[in-house]
């Protein structure tokens, strides 16, 4: 059985589960906890380590669809109840630690496959999954400079206002300057940092 495969013994539990429930509409009668239970990692893992829609879920494990959106509808909820939207960090190195599982994945199959079309896909594939990890570094350093710049900006707005004499600047651009040069910037900002200090 491959990764993607729904185990048999899932899908004829399944079947026996829908007997259940059928037998139980009349009375409104819920599905077992623990096959809801079964069933909603089963989603998880077809959804978010796979990416499968509801629709494909649904077909795979011969679930109705509306069950299949409502088990996606409740892990949505669990994470925005655990990821604080506004420090996404977790959410952004889970999705990275997916692809580079997606990554070793293919990696593997390339290195079994023969056939050239194959390796030309797999290849494609695992060149994606790279493009879509540097584009989310990228990203994310684009995004932490812009916040570093508006925080120096409005810090620097609010010191002019105070008409205090300390400026802040950012020291994360790397700028070549030679030996001598460097001295002469160490020197300038300590001299500064004493004289506000006396202030």
């Amino acid at each position: 059985m491959s990764e993607l495969d729904i185990p048999d013994e899932f899908i004829e539990e399944n079947k026996n589960n829908l007997k259940f429930a059928i037998s139980k509409i009349k009375r409104s009668g819920p599905y077992p906890k623990n096959q809801k239970q079964k069933r909603r990692m089963e989603v998880h893992r077809l959804h978010f380590d796979y990416g499968y829609s509801a629709r494909k879920i649904a077909e795979m494990m011969k679930v109705n669809r509306n069950t299949i959106n409502g088990d996606i509808s409740f892990w949505y909820s669990k994470l925005v109840t655990h990821y604080n939207l506004f420090d996404p960090e977790a959410s952004i190195i889970l999705k990275i630690a997916r692809f580079e599982e997606q990554r070793i994945r293919l990696r593997e199959q390339l290195d079994k496959v023969t056939e050239f079309n194959k390796k030309i896909c797999l290849e494609k594939m695992i060149f994606d999954i790279d493009y879509k990890i540097l584009q989310t570094h990228q990203r994310l350093t684009e995004s932490t400079l812009r916040i570093q710049n508006n925080d120096l900006e409005t810090l620097n707005y609010a010191m002019e206002r105070k008409k205090l004499p300390e400026r802040y600047t950012s020291m994360l651009d790397a700028i070549s300057v030679s030996k001598k040069a460097q001295e002469k910037i160490d020197k300038i900002i300590t001299e500064d940092r004493k004289k506000l200090k006396i202030l």
